[in-house]
């Protein structure tokens, strides 16, 4: 007896193997040309801060382009409405912000996947008495039946989770772009006080040096002198203290536009803010929670969440597999045959894991109705911050003539020696603090109306995050 008849078969009976084992090295092949590959992605070293204005308008034109960018001319100064929109697209802590939508979308991605059959292979040799005995082997192809069941639930709850990142981060980028408007206010404010406080130094020191050389000359008294002088010193420690804040104004300022520190902004200059009527606002409240990005959010976690309750709830059914296999064993029989794997839920059940999502979708249902209770208050908080800011300004604004006239005469008769040193001076200073009072009510008022529309969710603000999500389907790039 031939090879070939030892072995059970015949010459052409190999053509099927050979077939068979080719198909088996393509699909391999195919399987790992499926494959992603490896790239190595190093740290940068720059900050990726912005050099000029002029950089900054050639990212808002890309952003235009592809993200939702706007064109803007920096050399007529930036409104607010320019200052938010560059922040949005140049903040570098949105930048990173932003690779957590990717995150979510490859989720997203990875949830809709449908899970990998299981093969599986074994080889015996027989070995001592081999008289009569063949090497055995054996294939299995297998699949599990429970991630079919519940990928719908899965793949709801990932959607539902990227839309919650998604409105998340549209959030942040409203939350940036009430701060770059409220440092943008702070700013040229800081700049108007910084100006009283020069033009009242110069004023000061003028008056000081002649009131010393008049005290040289024996021709005033030292009370007078000492009292110019005390004036000059309190102005110059609230120079010295405004500039500082105004250092720290300009450097976040710059920083969140994503500007370079040595970068000079020029601004619009600031009219008056307008008021916001509690008609308005009760108006607003009643649409909120279908208009501002943070409602929308945790709604979105609320639903992620549902999803995850119900993929809990069919996970604690039998788990359950079905395979085919086919077998020779060392007697030279081959067979073929079915196998089912079937998990008993005997014990776990999946009880926990329910009880866990079930516990997480109440709390998530508390802090949806905490956020819209801190909301109701804040605005009616603000309202009436609005109300009292726009009364003190008011009041302010019917008294300061008469104590400017007053101060003006008390000055002439300080001149001429007719008003103690002290007094004039507790005059002329109250009448520099409520100047600067005056300004810092405006400031008040301007980041109020910032917060409420913000709040109330007023148009000025996104719809959609300034930014387009990558594809979580394309392979790993450098």
């Amino acid at each position: 007896m031939n090879d070939l008849s030892r072995q059970g078969g015949t010459a052409s009976g190999w053509k099927p193997r050979r077939r068979g084992r080719l198909v088996g090295v393509l699909g391999l092949a195919a399987v790992l040309a499926g494959c992603a590959t490896y790239q190595p992605r190093p740290l940068p070293d720059d900050p990726a801060l912005a050099p000029s204005l002029e950089a900054l308008r050639s990212a808002a034109t890309r952003g235009a382009n592809g993200a939702g960018g706007a064109e803007f001319d920096p050399t007529d100064g930036l409104d607010l409405t320019e200052v938010g929109t560059l922040a949005v697209l140049n903040n570098p802590q949105l930048r990173a912000q932003r690779a957590r939508l990717a995150v979510a979308g490859a989720q997203a991605f990875a949830a809709g996947l449908l899970p990998d059959p299981q093969l599986s292979a074994g080889f015996d040799k027989p070995t001592g008495n081999t008289a009569g005995l063949v090497n055995a082997w054996s294939f299995g192809l297998g699949y599990d039946i429970v991630p079919l069941l519940t990928r719908q639930s899965r793949l709801d709850a990932a959607r539902r989770g990227e839309d919650k990142v998604r409105l998340d981060l549209l959030w942040q980028e409203w939350q940036v772009i009430q701060q770059a408007r409220s440092l943008a206010v702070r700013l040229q404010l800081e700049q108007r006080r910084l100006a009283l406080l020069h033009a009242i130094r110069d004023l000061y020191q003028e008056r000081y040096q002649r009131s010393a050389r008049a005290l040289a000359a024996g021709n005033l008294t030292l009370d007078v002198n000492g009292t110019d002088l005390t004036a000059l010193i309190d102005t110059f420690s609230q120079i010295n203290q405004l500039e500082q804040t105004h250092n720290q104004t300009r450097h976040d300022f710059n920083l969140l536009l994503g500007l370079a520190p040595e970068v000079d902004v020029t601004l619009v200059p600031l009219a008056s803010p307008a008021t916001v009527s509690a008609q308005e606002a009760r108006a607003r409240l009643r649409v909120l929670p279908r208009l501002r990005p943070d409602l929308l959010a945790l709604q979105a976690g609320y639903a992620s969440q549902e999803a995850s309750v119900r993929a809990a709830v069919l996970a604690q059914f039998p788990s359950l597999g079905i395979g085919v296999n086919r077998a020779r064993d060392t007697g030279d029989v081959e067979t073929v045959g079915l196998s089912v794997n079937l998990t008993l839920p005997l014990f776990s059940a999946n009880r926990g894991a329910i009880a866990v999502e079930a516990a997480t979708r109440e709390q998530l249902r508390q802090e949806y109705r905490a956020r819209l209770a801190h909301t109701r208050m804040d605005v009616d908080r603000l309202l009436r911050l609005q109300t009292l800011l726009q009364q003190q300004q008011q009041r302010l604004q019917q008294y300061l003539p008469r104590l400017k006239a007053l101060v003006e005469r008390a000055r002439r008769a300080y001149g001429r020696g007719d008003i103690q040193a002290l007094t004039f001076l507790n005059m002329e200073s109250t009448w520099v603090n409520k100047r600067l009072e005056q300004i810092s009510l405006e400031q008040s008022r301007w980041e109020n109306r910032i917060a409420l529309e913000a709040l109330l969710a007023l148009p000025g603000y996104p719809e959609q995050p300034l930014t387009t999500m990558p594809n979580p389907d394309q392979k790993e790039t450098p």
